[in-house]
């Protein structure tokens, strides 16, 4: 995901969506298009190191949990 965002190529990925807030998911979401962004610092959330940015056409700033990634560009993605 990063090699492809540096030289600007999007990639497409699934994962199983997660609320901390409310304890719950609203499934698996797929999404197209997608590059990074810039992410937490350490010092700015404990989540950092599994909640990774992303942006994509339709949407704007987005999140999802790295553990809960299930695939990337179509490939299926094991734990």
């Amino acid at each position: 995901m990063r090699a492809l965002t540096k030289v600007g190529v999007p990639f497409s990925f699934s994962f199983m969506t997660y609320n901390s807030t409310k304890g719950m998911s609203d499934g698996i979401r797929h999404v197209h298009n997608a590059q990074l962004r810039m992410g937490y610092r350490n010092d700015q959330s404990d989540k950092s190191n599994i909640l990774i940015g992303y942006v994509n056409e339709h949407d704007k700033d987005r999140w999802f949990y790295m553990p809960l990634l299930l695939k990337f560009n179509g490939c299926n993605v094991k734990p």
